[in-house]
C-alpha cells in the first residue's frame, strides 16, 4: 500500500531539527552513489555542523558496518552480494581484507552523531510497532528507539516508514 504522504526531500530539511539516521544514508555517503551521495553527505555535513541534529541506534550503526562489509567484500571478489555470506562462513578469513566498514564506523562513532542503545522494553514496543505497520524487526526497533526519544522526522531512503502516521519521512 503506498502512502498518499508528500515526500519530503532531504534537500529541503530546515535547521534546528532533530533527526533520526537510517543505515542507508550512511551507506549511500559512504560508497559514494551516484543518485543518493550529494543529499547524504549534505545532510551528515549538517549534523557535524550542529544545523541539525542526528540520532541514531547502535543498531545503525551495526547494519551499516554489515552491509558494508558485504558491498566490499562483493567488489573485491566479483560475487554477488548475496553470495558473500556463505564464502564469509566457509573462509572467515575473507573478513581480514576489510576496511571500509570499520573506516565508516569511526566516522558514525566520532562525528557529532547522538547514538544510543536500545533496551529490552524497547524491543518489545518494536514487536508492537512490527504487527501495527507491519515493519521489519530492524525497522521497528528503529521506531521505537524513535518514539522512547521524541524523535519525529527520519532520513531514510526506506518507503516502509512512510505508513507510519506520526513520522515526517525525508529521502534523498
Amino acid at each position: 500500500m503506498r502512502s498518499s504522504r508528500m515526500k519530503n526531500s532531504l534537500n529541503d530539511l530546515p535547521s534546528g531539527k532533530v533527526v533520526y539516521v537510517d543505515s542507508n544514508i550512511f551507506i549511500y555517503d559512504t560508497t559514494g552513489h551516484s543518485k543518493y551521495a550529494p543529499s547524504c553527505s549534505k545532510f551528515l555535513d549538517c549534523i557535524e555542523s550542529g544545523e541539525i541534529t542526528g540520532i541514531t541506534s547502535i543498531l545503525t550503526v551495526s547494519e551499516t558496518v554489515h552491509k558494508l562489509s558485504i558491498i566490499e567484500l562483493s567488489s573485491k571478489m566479483k560475487e554477488r552480494p548475496v553470495s558473500i555470506i556463505r564464502l564469509v562462513k566457509r573462509d572467515p578469513s575473507l573478513l581480514d581484507t576489510l576496511d571500509i566498514p570499520y573506516m565508516a564506523a569511526d566516522d558514525m562513532m566520532n562525528m557529532n552523531l547522538e547514538i544510543v542503545s536500545f533496551s529490552d522494553l524497547i524491543f518489545a514496543k518494536a514487536l508492537k510497532f512490527m504487527k501495527r505497520h507491519r515493519l521489519m524487526s530492524n525497522d521497528a526497533v528503529h521506531l521505537a528507539t524513535m518514539r522512547k526519544y521524541g524523535v519525529t522526522n527520519i532520513a531514510t531512503n526506506d518507503r516502509d516508514f512512510e505508513r507510519t502516521p506520526w513520522l515526517s519521512v525525508w529521502k534523498p
